[in-house]
């Protein structure tokens, strides 16, 4: 696939789903839970991101070094390898976005932070407990210290913990 080719939106869902189904038998076999595959334009590089943790939370260095290199060995082999300037395999951190359904089903009463852009086009911060996450209208309602609020996931530019 050419890196212009299907548009930046159909290029990462497709090199996204490439490298899950590399990474995601590694890190499973290995007892750890894949948290996120992500395919982004950071400056003039594209990086591919592959984000895992412990069932119980929390990875160590050594960790992260003895997973890594299988992991790259299975993305050399992609077909989609000349789109990946950079990999990084590593921990999704205690401010973790949340991308992916069972990322808001797994952080339910957890506090979060939400950029987001108002009518002005500048971006607001709101920090919450999130409350709710609904699949099907793709909105997410927090508890903010001035009452509730619900955002649909579409127009938010980052939703993450806010540990």
């Amino acid at each position: 696939m050419p890196k212009e080719k299907g548009g930046k939106k159909n290029q990462a869902e497709y090199v996204e789903s490439l490298a899950l189904k590399a990474a995601a038998p590694i890190i499973e076999s290995r007892g750890y839970k894949l948290w996120d595959v992500v395919y982004e334009k950071e400056g003039a590089m594209w990086y591919l991101k592959i984000l895992f943790d412990k069932p119980d939370g929390g990875i160590d260095d050594t960790e992260c070094e003895e997973i890594t290199e299988p992991i790259n060995e299975a993305v050399d082999k992609l077909p989609c390898l000349d789109l990946i300037d950079v990999l990084e395999v590593g921990s999704p951190g205690l401010d973790r976005v949340l991308r992916k359904p069972e990322h808001f089903a797994q952080s339910l009463g957890k506090p979060v932070k939400i950029t987001a852009k108002d009518a002005n086009n500048k971006e607001v911060y709101f920090s919450g407990t999130l409350e709710s996450y609904d699949e099907n209208s793709g909105e997410v309602s927090l508890i903010c210290e001035d009452g509730a609020k619900t955002f649909a996931v579409s127009k938010c530019r980052r939703i993450a913990l806010d540990l």
